[in-house]
């Protein structure tokens, strides 16, 4: 048999079996229409809220610093809040972006919480480590 036989046979089997593959219902996303048409109705259970731990934090005393904090799930938008942040520093409510000039010294425990549209809170916590350098203007 020649093989310009044999690659349309292929491409044709192909088809039929990726058209087969598209046809079949998977999921929920297609499941939740025939349920709704019994009247039983199907929720999706939308992700829990999470913070993203970023690590501990070491920086120097008068540095600048920008830490992103980030969540997943929940309701959008989140409203951010921070305790025990280093001095000089703070959190945009909105954005949850850590920022400012680092001031004093020492390790804190950072405790950053956000909360979802819907309410819902969660947290995070890591330790921020300020070392104040020997000769800042060096």
């Amino acid at each position: 048999m020649s093989t310009h036989l044999r690659t349309p046979r292929r491409l044709a089997a192909l088809a039929i079996g990726l058209a087969a593959l598209l046809a079949a219902p998977t999921g929920t996303a297609l499941a939740a229409p025939q349920a709704a048409a019994t009247g039983v109705v199907v929720a999706d259970a939308a992700a829990a809220l999470a913070l993203v731990n970023p690590g501990n934090q070491v920086g120097y005393q008068w540095d600048g610093v920008r830490l992103q904090m980030t969540a997943t799930g929940g309701a959008t938008p989140y409203s951010w809040s921070a305790s025990n942040l280093p001095l000089g520093t703070s959190i945009n409510a909105s954005t949850g972006l850590i920022s400012g000039v680092l001031r004093g010294s020492g390790t804190r425990t950072v405790t950053v919480t956000a909360r979802d549209a819907a309410g819902a809170t969660a947290s995070t916590t890591f330790t921020w480590r300020v070392i104040r350098d020997a000769c800042p203007r060096c």
